[in-house]
Order: C-alpha cells, then structure tokens, then sequence
C-alpha cells in the first residue's frame, strides 16, 4: 500500500511515503475533496492510482510545515481533467511523523513513523462519558443525525466526522500523543460548544425582553 522501502531503526518501522504539504489538515477516516492542479502532485496522484498507495497530507502555514501527519487513500475520481489535472475524494488513514526528509523529482518525500495509537488502553468510561455528552448535544440543536450510527462511536476520531473544526485546531487534535487525550480535547470541545449556545440563546432571549 505505501510507495518505498521498508527499513527497521531502533525498534521503529519506517516508511517513505511522497507528502503534499497544504494549510488544511486531514483526520483518520475524514473524507475530503481535492483539487490537483501542480505537475509534481498530478503524477503522485496518478502513481497513486496506478499502484493503489498512500500519500501523506502535512499541515503547511505560511513556510512552516508540521512534523505529524495523516496518510491518505484515495476513494474517488471525480474528473481528470485533459491537462492531468484531478478532482479527487481523499480519506484520512493513519497517522504518521516525520523522521527526515529528502525530495525525488520536485516531490517532497518523507521518512515516516507510523504511530500506533492504543485504542484499547484509553478509558472506556470516560470516553462513553463523551459519548452520551455528545449525543445529548445533537439531541438538544436538533441536529439531524442517524443517532443510531452516532452512538456507534468506537474511537475520538470518530467524533469529528460531522463537526466543522478550523484546520489549525485541528492539526493540534492531530498531533495529541495518545487517545486518552484526544478524547479529553473533544470533551472540552463539546463543553465550550454548549456554553456558546447558551450564550446565543441568552442573548437573543434578552433581546426580546428588551424589544
């Protein structure tokens, strides 16, 4: 599935993956549309094609690149255009950081550690906790969700499928180390989603009183 040799370095399996450095970030299991229009990208995404591999997306700002990432796959072709250009369906799959980088014909070429997240030794309590927090909140706006697939939530990542997240936020969701802290993230989240929305509904009731 990965592009490039296999080479073990102090316990550590590393992989060379070609990255696209772009100032959005990717989350595992994340869909999300790409727009392909420079030649070095054009012919990853073909050599992707072709042999059915990954690439990894690495949050770029300004000329500052981030070290965490997310390798992708792609799901879906919607248009290759007749000058190589491609509309693509990506979905995030694994994290990854960078142990060193190299270029290969203008393309941007990373060794990476894949990071082995450890699901199984987060809190099971705290994240059901989160879970019911979650689905009262969606219960509360209203918001028209399957609930049954939403309480099918088996890991963080899971909640941020229908949550709108500024990229720069969520890099920092990305490069927390373990799932007992992403976890945590997404508690305090949906508490400083709810104290928002009290503070709408507060104002807006005030603002009829005052009418």
């Amino acid at each position: 599935m990965i592009i490039g040799s296999l080479k073990i370095v102090m316990n550590s399996t590393l992989l060379k993956i070609p990255l696209f450095p772009i100032n959005v970030s990717i989350l595992p299991d994340e869909l999300m549309p790409l727009h392909i229009f420079e030649d070095r990208y054009k012919q990853m995404v073909s050599k992707s094609l072709e042999n059915n591999n990954e690439f990894g997306i690495i949050y770029k700002e300004d000329q500052n690149m981030k070290n965490i990432g997310c390798s992708v796959s792609i799901k879906k072709v919607y248009q290759k255009y007749d000058d190589g250009k491609y509309d693509i369906l990506i979905q995030g799959e694994k994290r990854f950081e960078i142990k060193s980088l190299f270029k290969e014909n203008e393309l941007l070429i990373g060794e990476v550690e894949f990071l082995n997240e450890f699901y199984e030794k987060s809190d099971k309590n705290k994240f059901n906790k989160v879970l019911d927090k979650y689905l009262k909140l969606l219960l509360t706006f209203k918001i028209d969700h399957d609930i049954q697939s939403e309480m099918n939530k088996k890991n963080s990542f899971d909640f941020t499928k229908n949550i709108l997240i500024p990229d720069n936020i969520k890099q920092d969701f990305l490069e927390l180390e373990n799932e007992s802290d992403r976890v945590l993230f997404i508690d305090n989240f949906l508490d400083s989603i709810t104290e928002s929305a009290k503070k709408e509904k507060n104002k807006i009731f005030k603002g009829k009183i005052l009418n």
